[in-house]
C-alpha cells in the first residue's frame, strides 16, 4: 500500500529536528555557509534514514520515496520553509538572503538536497564514500551560488545609478520598497547600526 505524502509528516520532523541540532552546536551561527550547509544535510539525512528504516527496514530509500520526496509533501514544504535560517551566515549579504526568500529558489535548494538523500540512502559503497562525496561537492557549489557577492555588487551598482540621477526610478514604489527591505536586512545584521554609528562606537573605543 502506498502512503500518501500526508501520512508522512513525520519527516518533516525530521527537518525541524535538524535546524534545531544545527544552531544548537557552538559557534555554528558563526560557520561560512558551506559547512552549515554541509552540517545541515548531514543531520538531516540521519534523521531522515531514521524515520525511513522505521516505515521500512529493508528499502529505507523507497519509503523515503514514497512518503517524504514529493513536491507537495510535509517534509519537502518543512525543507522549504528551513532552508532560509539555514542561510543565515556571515558571508552570505543581506541581498542574498533576500533572494533565498524567493519560492523558485527555495524549490530548487529543497529538491537538491532530496535527490542527494535519495542517492545517499540507496548507496552500498563502504560508509556511503560515494554519495558522501557527491554531496560534498554539490552542497559546496549550491553554497558558492547563495554567498556569491554579485548581487550585493549589482545592486550598489543600481544605487549608485538611482542616486546619481542615471536612474531615475526611485519613485516607483516596487523599486524604493525593495531598497527600504534590503537597508532593513542590513540594519538588521548590523545590530541597527548606521556607518556613522559604527565609526562614533570604533572613536569611542580608541579614546
Amino acid at each position: 500500500m502506498t502512503t500518501s505524502h500526508r501520512e508522512g509528516a513525520q519527516y518533516a520532523g525530521a527537518v525541524a529536528e535538524a535546524q534545531q541540532q544545527l544552531e544548537h552546536i557552538p559557534d555554528a551561527a558563526n560557520w561560512p555557509l558551506s559547512e552549515r550547509l554541509g552540517a545541515f544535510f548531514f543531520i538531516l539525512l540521519d534523521a531522515v534514514e531514521e524515520c525511513a528504516t522505521k516505515e521500512d527496514v529493508d528499502h529505507p530509500a523507497g519509503a523515503f520515496r514514497r512518503s517524504a520526496a514529493g513536491w507537495f509533501s510535509p517534509f519537502q514544504e518543512s525543507l522549504r520553509e528551513a532552508l532560509p535560517s539555514v542561510g543565515v551566515s556571515k558571508d552570505v549579504s543581506g541581498v542574498n538572503r533576500w533572494l533565498a526568500e524567493f519560492a523558485p529558489n527555495r524549490v530548487l535548494m529543497a529538491e537538491v538536497m532530496v535527490q542527494l538523500i535519495e542517492a545517499s540512502l540507496e548507496d552500498e559503497t563502504d560508509d556511503r564514500q560515494r554519495s558522501a562525496a557527491l554531496a560534498d561537492r554539490v552542497l559546496t557549489v549550491l553554497a558558492g551560488l547563495w554567498s556569491t557577492p554579485i548581487p550585493s555588487q549589482v545592486v550598489d551598482v543600481i544605487r549608485y545609478s538611482i542616486e546619481a540621477g542615471y536612474l531615475p526610478v526611485d519613485k516607483l514604489p516596487l523599486i524604493r520598497s525593495w531598497f527600504e527591505e534590503e537597508d532593513l536586512v542590513k540594519d538588521e545584521g548590523t545590530g541597527g547600526l548606521t556607518d556613522s554609528d559604527s565609526e562614533k562606537t570604533e572613536d569611542q573605543g580608541h579614546a
